[in-house]
């Protein structure tokens, strides 16, 4: 009898085994929770993360539709989808900008199209994170001399090379002033009859690297 009920116990390898195997074992997913949505004459079934974030666009969309409504209504007018509507105020405000911008160029209208096309590359906004590494407190455009900005634009020039030379102009012209000023203190009276045309002369040469 002993030896019958001792060939009934399971090994404990077998147990230890079995009791692993249990632990390995991931529950079954519950199923997920499907929300039909019924769009452009279609039903799509959305899992809850989807149907956030287009709950979250609808509300977004709630905010400007009004405007979106006043658009279409101007695009329907003019026989208009809204992109193609879109699409031409892009183009009658790209010809009006050339229009302006050659006759700011007396009529150069090579000019024109080049200074356009520097506007549309932006060099300045590919150039801008570059600046932010060595200048952290530019955080904008607005932050930076306008001449150098238009430095960039006009030149094809990189932010950070623009910006490096309009600071070092300034400093050198500061060091030239101070040593005029030295030297103006130090100066017998005649030496100083015309100081504005002294100072014109350094400021010229500071600016030409003499």
């Amino acid at each position: 009898m002993e030896e019958n009920n001792i060939s009934a116990k399971p090994e404990a390898g077998v147990e230890a085994d079995t009791v692993a195997a249990g632990e390995n074992q991931t529950p079954k997913e519950e199923n997920e929770i499907l929300i039909p949505v019924k769009f452009n004459k279609e039903i799509k079934e959305l899992n809850a993360k989807q149907a956030a974030t287009l709950a979250q666009k609808g509300m977004k969309f709630e905010m400007i539709e009004d405007d979106y409504n006043k658009l279409r209504q101007m695009a329907l007018k003019g026989g208009m989808s809204v992109p193609q509507y879109i699409n031409e105020l892009q183009k009658k405000q790209a010809e009006e900008r050339r229009t302006a911008l050659i006759a700011e160029c007396g009529g150069n209208e090579a000019l024109a199209d080049r200074v356009l096309e520097l506007e549309d590359t932006k060099p300045e906004n590919d150039d801008l994170d570059e600046l932010r590494e060595y200048f952290p407190t530019v955080k904008s455009l607005d932050d930076l001399p306008r001449a150098v900005v238009e430095s960039a634009r006009l030149k094809g020039e990189n932010l950070l090379n623009a910006y490096l030379k309009f600071r070092f102009i300034k400093q050198r012209q500061k060091a030239q002033e101070s040593l005029f000023e030295r030297n103006a203190s130090q100066a017998s009276v005649g030496s100083l009859k015309n100081p504005e045309s002294a100072a014109d002369d350094t400021f010229i040469k500071a600016l030409w690297g003499k």
